[in-house]
Order: structure tokens, then C-alpha cells, then sequence
């Protein structure tokens, strides 16, 4: 069963660069079992890599000699802390100088570490996956903004999902390319105009909170919380906290009014970013008023959580030995209340799903994982009704694939998503990126999965127990129940081909209820 087995393991050490536009930035966690991430090490180059880049289009030879050496002094630390998974993704400089693959090549030769450059989506899907791990967002949507050097990534989702992203052209260091002067009549136009029709779009779904996330927005509220209380501290371990949006109004004033040479004395903000903050409080000034949201928060967690995440939840990535099972079942039920599964009725058809396994084991000849896949399988085979309760099957097939249960590997995950997927129609396809040999667990799968939803169809749990028994030609269901099952045994009848052929034997039921009957599917 997925049931709690908690073991000595301490986690694996893993370790992200984000390899930003204005900045790089180096995170070490260690990852537990259960997913949560103890921080280690944390570090930032501020390279500023990208503003070259959009006034020249290109890295210079410079550029290159300082950002590979950063990478190699990031690799040293991850590896002084033990890190067994290092992962390098790059953003915006990256996806626009013309000669992004000569820096790629030459971290490769020189580090080992091979970059990845994400899209501006995945970059925002990395970050929302970040903030919905730091913060509880809840069932209304709310609005997360991530601000870098080189793009603002806007994002609209609840706890269960991302609804919507973008990705824009409006990086703190792209705007100081190409404006001079954050207030000037030019620079305001043209974020107005960028913004005005994606930030529309989102505050239409009338988000019930604005999420700040990135070094530029969480400097602007540290100086937010030093004008409110005089306290600033952002690296108190707290993932997520609230800021008066009157409070970064302040901030926002205080900001554009003090000269670009005297803002690393303002509180929060250093002299790294005073060249850039401003034409922040320009951005975060066009969200407040969009949004027009009281309640502001700021999260700790961005890019460099997401990419640890992410990594954490493709097991195979791990070169360690860990029990999954209480990660497995938490994830599964997460599952099961984000879409809203009919919970009793999950857990019926999960039981007598792995009492069928359990006693034709001689038949199939499957072993304990896939029994626990098996398992997943059938306490989340309708969570595709949540989308639309037609072709729920291929629905909830999508959501496990797009949104896994944590502790299953890819393969796992495509496994139990193709039992899902099938159990509908009862016609087994096995996804390319499976092994043949893999369609025989799929196809038993499916078989028992169908039979045992059958005997619950009327979602009212009438079936008390089960028993099964076989010979040579035949499989007998011995099924008791509290009352009659019109609907079961009309779903038994439509569910059975698949169920007889697999195992190459005519079914029998006999259902001791009100009335003792037997009959043949």
C-alpha cells in the first residue's frame, strides 16, 4: 500500500544556478524525502550581462571570461558542500545574444556543467511552481510577478495550477539599455504599453493577491517594511510575508526621488541595483495600479527553488537510495483534494483493485511497484472529471503526466498515466517513451482497474467484499453487497471483454445481496 515507511535517509544535496540577465545566483539545498528543501549555501554574482547584450546583441569576449569563471566558482562550492546534482538553466541574455552557444561551449569545456536555456514559459512555470511551494495561494487565483534583468514574468494560477503565463521584453536591464532616465515620458509609454494588454488579461480572473518575487521587487520591499516598521530582513527564513501596498507606494516615491547615485543608501537596496531599481518602482507602480490589491506579498522563493523542485521530482536524477512511499501516498492525495476526487469511491475501487492483483498474482506474475502503481492509478482514475467528466480518462491521463504525483519516476508516472487513460474504452495504447515490455503491467492494469470501478458504478459503496478464485478456464468473483446492484451488474457486463482476455478466462460472478444470484459476463 502507498503507507508511511519512515527511514534514516537524509536527502540528497542539490544544487541550482540561475543564470540570470543582471545576475547569477548559486542555491545549495538539501532534499528531503518528503520534498521539503533545507537551505545550505546560497550565493550571487551581480554580472550584469544582459544590458551588453541588448545595447550590442552579443556577449563580449570580457563577458564570457567573467561569467565562466563564476560558473567554476560556483561549481567549487557546490562541490565543497557535496552536492550530487548540479543544474544550470540560463534566462532572457541567453535566449537573445547571438552568440549564446560560444558561452555555453566554454562553461562545457571548461566546468563540465552544460547549460540549459529555458523559454521565457518554462522560466515563469519554474517560478510559479516555486511560489505555490512557499506559499499557500488558496483556490482563487492570485497574480505572481517575477522581475529579472532581462524579462517579467507574469503569472496567474491558484494552489492546484498555473492558468496562465507570459514572459515580456521588460528586464531592469533591458529598460536601462534602452532608456536613460526611468521617469522620462519615453520609458513610462512604453511600459504601459507593454504591459497593458497581458496585465489585462490577467486581472481580469480578478487575482485575490499580488505575489512579488526576484532581487529587484524584494529590495524595493525591504525598503517597503523599513518605512512601515524599520524592519527589512528578508533572510529571517520566513518564505512569504505580507507588505502594505501603501507601504511600497512610499518606496516607490522614496526611490524615484533620490538620485540614482545616493539609493544605495536607502535600506534594502545596494549598490548593485541602485542602477536599476528605478525603472522597477516603475514596473511594481503600473501592477499596484492594476491590480489595485491591498494585500501584497513577498516571496523568498523564485527561479532557483523551481529548478530544485523540479529536479527533486525526477527521481531518476538521483544517484541515492530513498523509500518513497509516504512521498508517493501524500502526493496521491494531494491529487486526489486538488481535483476534487470522490474520495470514498476512490478508495473502493483501490481496495478491490489490489485484492483481484493480490490473489491472481499466479496469473500475472507482476511485483510490488507495480502493484503500487496499480494502486496510484485507481485512487486517482477520475481526476480527469474534474476537467470535463467526458473523456475523463484521457483527461486524468494528462493531468498525472502534466502534474505527477511526487516520488514516481517518468517512467512510473507514464505508466500509471496509460492505465488512467485507457480505463475508460478498455483500448491499451502504451505511450513511445515506454518499453514494449511495459504493456503487459498497462494492459492488467486497466483490466482490474475496469472491473473494480464496475463494481462501485453507482458510487454509492454497496459492494461490502470480494474474493476471487480460478481454475484453468475460469475466474469466479465472489462478491457480497448490502443491496442490489442493477448498476454494477450492467457495468460488470460491459467491463469484462478486456478483463477475459488478458487473462485468457471466462469471468464468473456470484453476488450474495438481497437476492443470492451467479451469472457470466
Amino acid at each position: 500500500m502507498l503507507s508511511s515507511d519512515k527511514g534514516a535517509v537524509t536527502g540528497v544535496v542539490v544544487a541550482a544556478m540561475d543564470l540570470g540577465s543582471n545576475s547569477f545566483h548559486l542555491a545549495v539545498f538539501r532534499v528531503r524525502p518528503d520534498l521539503t528543501l533545507e537551505p545550505v549555501t546560497k550565493e550571487r554574482e551581480m554580472l550584469r550581462l544582459g544590458e551588453r547584450v541588448y545595447r550590442d546583441g552579443v556577449f563580449s569576449n570580457e563577458a564570457i571570461r567573467v561569467a565562466v569563471a563564476t560558473v567554476a566558482h560556483f561549481l567549487a562550492i557546490s562541490q565543497s558542500f557535496g552536492a550530487q546534482v548540479v543544474v544550470a538553466k540560463a534566462t532572457a541574455s541567453f535566449r537573445d545574444a547571438e552568440n549564446a552557444q560560444d558561452l555555453i561551449d566554454a562553461i562545457w569545456e571548461q566546468t563540465g556543467i552544460r547549460v540549459q536555456v529555458i523559454s521565457g514559459h518554462e522560466e515563469a512555470t519554474l517560478i510559479f511552481d516555486a511560489i505555490r511551494a512557499a506559499c499557500h495561494l488558496g483556490s482563487r487565483p492570485v497574480l505572481g510577478v517575477d522581475l529579472g534583468g532581462g524579462s517579467l514574468e507574469l503569472m496567474l494560477g491558484d494552489q492546484r495550477q498555473l492558468i496562465a503565463a507570459r514572459s515580456l521584453r521588460l528586464g531592469v536591464g533591458r529598460l536601462r539599455a534602452k532608456f536613460t532616465d526611468e521617469c522620462a515620458e519615453a520609458t513610462l509609454n512604453y511600459v504601459e504599453r507593454e504591459l497593458g494588454e497581458p496585465l489585462a488579461t490577467m486581472t481580469s480572473y480578478l487575482p485575490t493577491r499580488l505575489i512579488l518575487t526576484s532581487g529587484t521587487l524584494n529590495a524595493i520591499g525591504r525598503l517597503a517594511l523599513s518605512l512601515d516598521s524599520g524592519h527589512d530582513d528578508l533572510d529571517d527564513g520566513l518564505l512569504a510575508r505580507a507588505v502594505a501596498r501603501s507601504a511600497l507606494e512610499r518606496a516607490i516615491g522614496v526611490i524615484l526621488a533620490t538620485p540614482e547615485n545616493e539609493r544605495a543608501m536607502l535600506k534594502g537596496v545596494d549598490d548593485r541595483r541602485a542602477a536599476t531599481v528605478g525603472f522597477g518602482a516603475i514596473i511594481l507602480r503600473q501592477l499596484l495600479r492594476a491590480t489595485k490589491l491591498e494585500e501584497v506579498w513577498l516571496c523568498a522563493w523564485a527561479l532557483r527553488e523551481g529548478i530544485v523542485l523540479r529536479e527533486a521530482q525526477s527521481q531518476e536524477h538521483f544517484d541515492f537510495a530513498i523509500n518513497p512511499s509516504e512521498l508517493r501516498a501524500d502526493s496521491v492525495r494531494e491529487l486526489m483534494v486538488r481535483y476534487r476526487v470522490d474520495g470514498r469511491h476512490a478508495a473502493l475501487v483501490a481496495r478491490f483493485s489490489l485484492i483481484m492483483f493480490d490473489e491472481l498474482l499466479p496469473l500475472h506474475g507482476l511485483g510490488g511497484e507495480a502493484r503500487e502503481r496499480l494502486e496510484a492509478a485507481s485512487l486517482l482514475h477520475d481526476i480527469g472529471a474534474f476537467v470535463n467528466r467526458d473523456q475523463h480518462d484521457r483527461h486524468g491521463q494528462y493531468l498525472v503526466t502534466a502534474s505527477p504525483p511526487r516520488g514516481f519516476s517518468r517512467r512510473e508516472i507514464a505508466v500509471i498515466g496509460a492505465i488512467i487513460g485507457s480505463h475508460t474504452k478498455g483500448e491499451v495504447v502504451t505511450p513511445s517513451e515506454l518499453d514494449p515490455s511495459d504493456w503487459h503491467e498497462i494492459q492488467v492494469g486497466v483490466a482490474l482497474l475496469r472491473l473494480a470501478d464496475a463494481l462501485d458504478r453507482s458510487h454509492q459503496q454497496l459492494v461490502e467484499d470480494l474474493r476471487t478464485s480460478f481454475t484453468d478456464t475460469g475466474i469466479r468473483l465472489d462478491v457480497r453487497a448490502s443491496s442490489d446492484l442493477s448498476a454494477e451488474r450492467y457495468a460488470l457486463r460491459r467491463k469484462s471483454r478486456l478483463f477475459e482476455g488478458t487473462f485468457d478466462r471466462q469471468l464468473q460472478v456470484t453476488i450474495a445481496d438481497v437476492g443470492r444470484s451467479t451469472f457470466r459476463v
